[in-house]
């Protein structure tokens, strides 16, 4: 039987994910960083693109009225994946080299991001949206959200009482199909809309260690 691109494509990603030894800035270094080792990496591929742009109004019940940029799309044989990643960070301090050389103080390389309930709410955004985008186009089969932290607290789960408990991101249960808030009248509920996922999906979490900065990731087949 064929091997479905969206599992090769999630082969690749977790091999970038296990073999790159370098801090990342941010999720644009993420982002290009990923996109160049998808289209280097092997010669597999016909084409890796990213920022790739759909008018939001070809999508039905989609609910966020903002542009949607797919962060990469690899094409194989007429076959589509779209992968949309997340880089949440805490504040990093390290010593960079530059030209081969060392810089003579740390440098903040990863900053604070917080917000975990509105990091959460974004991934779980991804993945709706790549579920659109597959139920709209024909040669979409699949595709994959990606969300990398340096961050524990994404994944554990929140307490039942808590406004973003529904997105939360805890390992090893199937998590609930509606994405909404619990109290609708705070700030989070106002400007981010409630939106149900097309199925149940269940979390896996990996570690990866660089220079001595302990990381998660998770990659979630769509």
């Amino acid at each position: 039987m064929k091997t479905q691109l969206v599992d090769i494509v999630r082969k690749d990603i977790f091999a970038f994910l296990e073999n790159i030894e370098e801090l990342l800035f941010n999720e644009r270094d993420f982002q290009m960083h990923l996109a160049m080792w998808l289209k280097n990496s092997s010669n597999q591929y016909d084409d890796v693109d990213v920022e790739y742009y759909i008018p939001w109004q070809e999508l039905q019940e989609y609910v966020w009225e903002s542009e949607l940029r797919l962060d990469i799309v690899v094409k194989k044989d007429g076959e589509y994946c779209p992968v949309e990643l997340k880089y949440k960070t805490k504040k990093v301090e390290f010593q960079l080299t530059r030209f081969d050389e060392p810089l003579h103080n740390k440098t903040i390389v990863m900053k604070n991001q917080g917000a975990q309930d509105l990091g959460m709410y974004d991934f779980w955004k991804d993945v709706r949206r790549l579920e659109l985008v597959r139920n709209r186009f024909e040669k979409v089969t699949g595709g994959l959200a990606v969300f990398v932290t340096n961050d524990v607290f994404y994944t554990k789960g929140g307490k039942e009482t808590s406004n973003n408990y529904l997105f939360n991101m805890i390992e090893g249960k199937a998590l609930p199909i509606h994405k909404h808030w619990l109290d609708p009248n705070t700030t989070c509920a106002k400007t981010h809309p409630n939106f149900e996922v097309g199925k149940e999906y269940s979390i896996e979490w990996y570690q990866k260690t660089i220079a001595n900065i302990k990381f998660y990731y998770c990659v979630t087949n769509i």
